[in-house]
């Protein structure tokens, strides 16, 4: 029997990634050292499992640096060394379906609002379509006046 504890395994989905906060992400990057620019690369060298061993090695740093950034939603005092003892397993493969229409649909209400995502999501369909309505009688008006300007 071994002296060592057994790590904590630690899951983290394609869903659970693609809910992180752009400053989560810059946070993650950050911590792993990786720039922006390198980003998908190395993200696509874990998930290939090809690519140089730096990349590699640099990729699983920035999964667990992101993996982190999850975790101190439910307990900010995690830290970086806590993390590196985890037994990291990577779901990319499921997508979250219902979060991914749930994204679409804010940024929808944002575009046609001008309210931020968070805010605009949380509008009620009849509100939705009082803000149409009233771009589209914005819409006339505009329509009319250059009309009459011709």
């Amino acid at each position: 029997m071994s002296r060592y504890p057994e790590p904590r395994r630690i899951a983290v989905t394609l869903g659970d990634l693609r809910r992180l906060t752009i400053l989560e992400r810059a946070r993650a990057c950050s911590i792993a050292g990786v720039g922006e620019a390198e980003l998908e690369r190395l993200v696509d060298a874990v998930i290939r499992h090809e690519g140089s061993p730096d990349d590699l090695e640099r990729g699983s740093t920035l999964f667990y640096a992101l993996a982190l950034q999850l975790e101190r939603r439910l307990d900010p005092a995690t830290t970086w060394e806590d993390a590196q003892t985890w037994d990291l397993a990577l779901d990319l493969e499921t997508r979250d379906e219902m979060a991914d229409a749930e994204a679409r649909a804010s940024v929808d209400a944002a575009i046609a609002t001008g309210l931020p995502p968070a805010v605009a999501g949380e509008l009620t369909l009849a509100q939705l379509d009082a803000y149409r309505e009233h771009a589209d009688e914005i819409a006339k008006r505009r329509r009319r006046r250059g009309k009459r300007a011709s």
